[in-house]
C-alpha cells in the first residue's frame, strides 16, 4: 500500500481526461511504456506512434500497446531521419566537428514529423518518456540531474511545445522501474538504449568508414600549439577535444587535443590548461523561452555545453550576423567542442533557448 499511496498521483483516473486524446511516443523502452499505462490509468484516450528511423521498430512498443488495449501506429522516417540526421553527423565529424545528433532529431524528427503524424491520427497531445518538465509553457530541467534530456530538446520548435507531455519529467529512473513494476510494465526491467541509436556502441570508427568509403581517414599531422610536428594522425574524425590517451606521440608531459583544425588536416595539442575557455561561439540560435533573439543582447543567464556539465554562469551578446558571443562569467569552461550544443537556461532552470558551438 506504502507504493500506491507514493505513486497515487500517477495512477488516478480523472473524468474530464476521456476526451483528451494523447499519442504516446512508443520505443519499446521502460521509460515511454510506463507514460502509456500512467496516462492510460489516468482516463486518457490513448494510441501509441512509434517512429521507424534507421532499424526495425521495437516489437516491444507493439506489444505493450497490445497490452493496454490501444490502437499502435508506425510512422516510417527512415528516408527523412538518413537525409537530416545521419548525413549531417557524417559531414560534421568530416569537418573536425563532434555533432550532437539528438538535438537535430528531436527537431525536426522526433518533435517535428512525429507530432505531426500524431496529430494527423487525431492526437492533442504527444506524450513522451523524457526526464524533462514543462514549467510556464517552456521547457526546464527534470528532477533527475543523472538522466536531465531537456538538453537534447532544446532546438524543439517553440511552437511544438504546447502538443507534448512529459508525465514522468519529476522521478528519478530508479523511480519509474519501481511505478513500472507495481504496474505490471512487461519492459520494466528492460535496459536503457545506447547512446547513438544508429551507431553501435564502440564502433563509431567503423560507422564512419563505412559511410564515407573510407575518406574519413585521411592522415595528418599532430602538431604543437606552437607548430612543431609530433606525429601523424588517422583522421580528425578519430578524436575529439580534450583527449589525452591513444595520440600514439611522445612527450614529456601530458598532452591534450586542444582543437581539430580541418583547413590543415591536422590535430593541434597542447597542456590541459589550454582546454579551459572563458568564451565560445554558437550559431543556429533556437528560442524557447524568449520571444526576439534581441532579448539575448547582455543577458546574463547561465549555460551548459554537454548533456552531464554543470551550469556555467555567462553572459551573452548577439553579433550582427545572428550569432551569439558567450562569455564565462566566475569560471573557465573545459573541453568547448565545436558542433556540441550550448543550452541557456535561466535561474529556475528553464531553457531560454540555444545553440551549436562553431
Amino acid at each position: 500500500m506504502e507504493i500506491k499511496k507514493e505513486f497515487e498521483k500517477y495512477i488516478t483516473y480523472d473524468e474530464k481526461n476521456k476526451n483528451i486524446k494523447v499519442a504516446v511516443a512508443m520505443s519499446g523502452g521502460v521509460d515511454s511504456s510506463t507514460v502509456a499505462y500512467i496516462l492510460k490509468k489516468q482516463g486518457y484516450d490513448l494510441i501509441g506512434v512509434t517512429m521507424r528511423t534507421c532499424t526495425p521498430e521495437d516489437e516491444d512498443a507493439k506489444k505493450v500497446c497490445e497490452d493496454l488495449g490501444i490502437p499502435h501506429y508506425v510512422l516510417d522516417a527512415t528516408k527523412e531521419f538518413k537525409k537530416t540526421v545521419i548525413d549531417y553527423f557524417v559531414d560534421e565529424y568530416m569537418y573536425g566537428k563532434t555533432p550532437n545528433p539528438c538535438m537535430v532529431c528531436n527537431r525536426h524528427i522526433k518533435f517535428g514529423m512525429l507530432i505531426d503524424f500524431a496529430r494527423s491520427k487525431g492526437a492533442d497531445f504527444m506524450a513522451t518518456g523524457h526526464y524533462t518538465q514543462l514549467k510556464d509553457g517552456s521547457l526546464a530541467m527534470g528532477d533527475d540531474p543523472n538522466k536531465d534530456q531537456v538538453y537534447f530538446l532544446s532546438q524543439m520548435k517553440k511552437e511544438n511545445l504546447k502538443y507534448v507531455m512529459f508525465p514522468i519529467g519529476d522521478l528519478e529512473k530508479p523511480k519509474v522501474r519501481e511505478l513500472a513494476e507495481f504496474l505490471g510494465v512487461r519492459v520494466y526491467a528492460k535496459k536503457d538504449s545506447q547512446e547513438i541509436c544508429f551507431v553501435e556502441d564502440g564502433k563509431l570508427k567503423e560507422f564512419l568508414l563505412e559511410k564515407t568509403s573510407g575518406r574519413v581517414a585521411k592522415k595528418g599531422n599532430i602538431v604543437t600549439t606552437d607548430g612543431k610536428v609530433l606525429g601523424k594522425h588517422n583522421g580528425l574524425s578519430f578524436y575529439t577535444i580534450g583527449q589525452r590517451k591513444g595520440l600514439g606521440i611522445a612527450s614529456d608531459k601530458p598532452l591534450y587535443v586542444i582543437k581539430l583544425d580541418s583547413k590543415t588536416n591536422s590535430v593541434i595539442v597542447g597542456d590541459n590548461e589550454m582546454l579551459f575557455k572563458e568564451e565560445l561561439f554558437a550559431k543556429d540560435i533556437n528560442l524557447i523561452s524568449l520571444k526576439t533573439l534581441e532579448e539575448l543582447n547582455g543577458l546574463v543567464c547561465w549555460a551548459k555545453t554537454r548533456s552531464r556539465d554543470k551550469l556555467h554562469k555567462c553572459q551573452l551578446e548577439l553579433l550582427e550576423d545572428g550569432n551569439l558571443k558567450v562569455k564565462f562569467i566566475e569560471d573557465k569552461v573545459r573541453a568547448v567542442t565545436p558542433g556540441q550544443g550550448v543550452v541557456f537556461y535561466d535561474e529556475n532552470k528553464k531553457v531560454l533557448g540555444s545553440g551549436f558551438i562553431i
